[in-house]
């Protein structure tokens, strides 16, 4: 008789164990279904545009450009928006967000893989983002000298991707 209760109280704690286990297999997958879907439905809302490329050999080389957002999303988390300059058939280099140097002076230094901001216009409602109409100039000093073939390209947080080619 006590062999039979314990029996039937360790098969109660097991049932427990694994419909809690199931439960929360299933939430955990439900969470990561519903951020996959955010993830996407940011993605899809996000388009940028680059333009005004220019390139002046005074002023320690800089390389400056606009990126402008047309899209309906905010672009927000600089640090991880990366900007690739590839010069003649040479392999893309990288160049990593600066918050120290942007917006004010706005000298992303090429030496150290750097890009900064100078300016966001109009910056009225997120400072510091780019928001849906708004255009940033882009400016990266001391590179090399830039071929006609140069390719600029900038990747957002997101994934979302514009090119620019000389």
């Amino acid at each position: 008789m006590i062999e039979a209760a314990i029996g039937i109280t360790l098969l109660l704690i097991v049932s427990y164990v694994v419909i809690g286990s199931i439960i929360t297999a299933a939430d955990t997958v439900s969470n990561t279904r519903k951020d996959i879907t955010l993830q996407n439905e940011a993605r899809l809302d996000t388009d940028i545009v680059i333009s005004n490329v220019s390139w002046s050999s005074l002023s320690s080389d800089k390389l400056r450009f606009n990126i402008t957002n047309t899209g309906s999303e905010v672009i927000g988390n600089l640090n991880a928006t990366d900007v690739f300059v590839a010069i003649s058939t040479d392999t893309p280099k990288l160049y990593k967000f600066d918050l120290a140097s942007s917006p004010s002076p706005g000298y992303g230094r090429a030496d150290l893989g750097t890009w900064a901001y100078s300016s966001i216009s109009p910056d009225n409602i997120h400072p510091g983002m780019l928001d849906p109409g708004e255009m940033m100039l882009v400016k990266i000093y001391n590179l090399p000298t830039v071929h006609p073939n140069t390719l600029v390209g900038l990747t957002t947080s997101n994934g979302v991707s514009a090119f620019f080619a000389l």
